[in-house]
């Protein structure tokens, strides 16, 4: 279970995003190294497809998405190389970049965006070190409680979604109220 390939979704609170207004955001965050310790190169609009992956930042170690997919609009942050450390390291890191993204999401004035902490979609994207499984799940379990609980201040809810054909895949229900900077604070 040495998977490194995660997926977290922060979920955007209610209202319209719009995404062609993150297009000009994406590319000053890659001019003014707004991430300094990752590789950001370029941005890839992909409005125009319904449930889509909306607006991609991409980068070397990781990609950030701001995803309409299943009419649930959110920063879906994807990381694609290696992380270095352990398990509980590689996750909480996960969850910490996808958090600083929605951070610096909040703080562009033009944007008027805000995030949830109460519900989060995790991801593994490698199905042969992390298939949709019970076992799967078994193994990651007490690691999203740990990360979720630090985090977010309590436990968490999770659920294993989708089919063995689909990436592994948890809903986590924080039940948090804390803002995205809150959250960070505390871990």
């Amino acid at each position: 279970m040495q998977a490194s390939k995660f997926q977290v979704k922060v979920y955007a609170k209610a209202g319209h995003i719009e995404l062609e207004k993150l297009v000009p955001v994406f590319h000053e965050w890659i001019r003014a190294k707004k991430i300094s310790d990752e590789l950001l190169i370029d941005v890839a609009d992909y409005a125009h497809v319904p449930q889509g992956p909306g607006v991609v930042l991409i980068g070397h170690q990781s990609d950030y998405y701001l995803d309409v997919a299943d009419d649930r609009p959110g920063l879906l942050y994807s990381r694609k190389r290696g992380f270095e450390g352990d398990f509980q390291a590689g996750i909480d890191d996960a969850f910490r970049r996808a958090l600083n993204a929605c951070r610096l999401l909040e703080q562009e004035s033009g944007l008027g965006l805000e995030f949830a902490t109460g519900e989060l979609l995790f991801r593994v994207q490698d199905r042969l070190k992390a298939p949709n499984e019970g076992t799967t799940y078994d193994a990651y379990k007490p690691v999203l409680e740990k990360t979720a609980t630090a985090f977010f201040g309590k436990a968490p809810s999770l659920e294993r979604i989708g089919t063995q054909r689909e990436p592994f895949a948890v809903r986590i229900d924080t039940g948090s109220t804390v803002s995205v900077a809150e959250a960070l604070a505390r871990h």
